[in-house]
């Protein structure tokens, strides 16, 4: 049930230029500036369990800046300001990233755990590029469907209860009473849905469905029924 989304680290440029393709690792600047989801890069401040900033910055004496973003356009808007040195922009960002020369290629040769990353993601085509890479696949997370179980005595067993109008459980139509994330990308999730049915009754299901239900790239992607 659940679809797979991933999650792609680029390398960014602050400047319409784009930099040649380094061949090796230069000398640390002191500091990296990122884009980043809210919760990607944490530093033990939300949670004090969910700490990976310190110890990198210890190790390497670079000090990380974060600037947190919550949608893929305000991550493509941040990028296109300039500034910053990476984005953990999602499918529906890297390719307008790309495109708009925002970012610069990445040569995975010199990123040593490169080739423990599944090949399925190694050259996957929202970072690769005519045979060039853009981005560093560095996670991936389902997309979660949750429930209210005054709605729902058992789990659903079809995301047709997000995207066909019908009777739930509790004897009550779901039209009105589905959250889901407000972003162009969420279009993909009911366009999976619609392939993995028959292109008859695939047919039969209005457009405006996959229209008003929009949602994000995040590592877990949740939509609720209230």
């Amino acid at each position: 049930m659940s679809r797979l989304k991933w999650v792609v680290a680029l390398a960014g440029v602050a400047a319409l230029a784009v930099p040649a393709l380094a061949k090796e690792l230069g000398k640390g600047e002191g500091e990296v500036d990122i884009v980043a989801w809210p919760g990607y890069i944490e530093r033990g401040e939300t949670d004090k369990n969910y700490d990976w900033v310190t110890d990198f910055e210890k190790k390497t004496s670079c000090k990380v800046n974060v600037k947190t973003a919550s949608t893929s356009d305000e991550m493509v808007a941040l990028m296109n300001e300039g500034g910053y040195d990476l984005v953990t922009a999602s499918g529906d960002a890297s390719l307008r990233l790309v495109a708009g020369k925002r970012v610069q290629q990445v040569d995975t040769s010199l990123i040593p755990s490169w080739k423990t990353v599944d090949e399925r993601l190694q050259n996957a085509p929202w970072h690769t590029v005519e045979g060039k890479h853009y981005g560093v696949p560095y996670q991936w997370g389902p997309n979660v469907l949750m429930y209210n179980t005054d709605a729902f005595k058992e789990a659903p067993k079809s995301w047709s209860v997000v995207f066909e109008e019908q009777k739930l459980p509790d004897g009550k139509s779901n039209k009105g009473r589905i959250q889901a994330y407000d972003g162009a990308i969420y279009i993909a999730d009911a366009a999976l849905y619609l392939m993995a049915r028959s292109r008859s009754s695939a047919s039969r299901i209005p457009m405006n469905s996959t229209r008003t239900s929009t949602r994000r790239r995040s590592t877990s992607c949740a939509s609720s029924i209230p």
